[in-house]
């Protein structure tokens, strides 16, 4: 295919309406048809954000996009033994890589969007004094964008989409390798949201006020790909019982989600406070707003952490374990199954 920076986007591949929600799935369904209807899904979400991704005038087409493709590795990573392993083998990196080449753009979009407020908070003499940073953040993001639309007009990207769009349209084999193919749905989903669950409170369990960020940073990744396959399988449940653990989930993910872009913010201003007090062109006073600038996130970061009880404890109360535990605590199971529920 061409790698003309010049091409059109894909849009090739045949898939389900874009603006659909997750397909309902019969309990009953065999799991690899029913992870192939989810991933279907996904990808008419990403080829949807497609073209505005490479137009960049809307920060929400990169973002709907990642999501894309970040809940696209989450099935293929969690939704276990439903699928050849060469075929995971094959697209688990090339997606991983989407995402890969998908974050500095995004990661320049979140900070203008926030440059505002983050001025507003500097003392009134130093907010006029931060705007070079506005300006730097400016330039290096029209390169991140730049860049990116190289890529997504690249023959790799292409290769991808074609390849995927390809498997996804494939029927599923009668007599399937894959030990859990052929298992129903319901039963893949209970395994696996309930190991997500345990996982997230023995992380969580484990952070204290000294705990590295990179903890609290697993945590939050934990509970993401927790978030993804309860929107997964949400129309397997009684909706009056899934939403409630959900919502639960979602407050914590807030609270996680603010402290790692407090995180994300103080490493970003670190480097280009290095790499700004090495240009001349750079008034001191902006340098000193900068500082003050990283004294205030120093200062939010250290406060988010001890909020951290207030916002993990209601999700891991009693009546929230309960919850789960009723929902999703695999009363039987296949032999295949519990092979992969003691192993994981």
């Amino acid at each position: 295919m061409s790698d003309d920076p010049s091409a059109k986007p894909n849009t090739s591949v045949t898939v389900g309406s874009p603006t659909c929600e997750f397909p309902t799935a019969d309990p009953a369904q065999r799991a690899d048809e029913a992870g192939k209807a989810i991933l279907r899904r996904l990808l008419g979400e990403l080829l949807a954000n497609e073209a505005g991704v490479l137009r960049n005038d809307d920060p929400e087409c990169l973002h709907d996009f990642r999501i894309a493709v970040r809940r696209t590795r989450s099935a293929l990573g969690q939704i276990k033994g439903i699928f050849p392993q060469k075929t995971v083998r094959r697209f688990a990196p090339r997606f991983a890589w989407l995402g890969t080449i998908t974050s500095p753009p995004r990661d320049f979009d979140v900070y203008l969007l926030g440059f505002d407020d983050l001025k507003a908070g500097l003392p009134a003499p130093f907010q006029e004094a931060i705007e070079p940073l506005r300006s730097y953040l400016e330039n290096h993001c029209n390169l991140a964008h730049t860049e990116l639309a190289l890529h997504l007009r690249s023959a790799r990207f292409r290769t991808l989409l074609t390849g995927w769009g390809k498997f996804l349209s494939e029927p599923c084999p009668k007599k399937p390798q894959s030990p859990h193919a052929l298992a129903p749905i319901r039963q893949i989903a209970d395994v696996r949201i309930w190991k997500l669950f345990r996982r997230v409170l023995k992380q969580g369990r484990g952070i204290s006020p000294d705990t590295p960020a990179e903890n609290i940073h697993e945590l939050r990744k934990t509970c993401k790909k927790l978030r993804y396959l309860l929107e997964f399988f949400r129309d397997l449940y009684p909706p009056d019982e899934i939403d409630r653990p959900i919502k639960q989930l979602k407050k914590l993910q807030n609270y996680l989600g603010d402290f790692q872009d407090v995180h994300a913010r103080i490493d970003m201003l670190r480097g280009i406070s290095d790499e700004m007090r090495n240009d001349m062109a750079v008034p001191t006073e902006t340098l000193l707003a900068m500082g003050v600038l990283l004294a205030s996130l120093d200062n939010q970061q250290s406060a988010l952490r001890q909020e951290f009880p207030e916002h993990f404890d209601p999700f891991a109360n009693p009546r929230n374990r309960e919850r789960f535990r009723e929902l999703f605590k695999p009363v039987s199971l296949s032999k295949a199954v519990e092979q992969e529920e003691s192993s994981d």
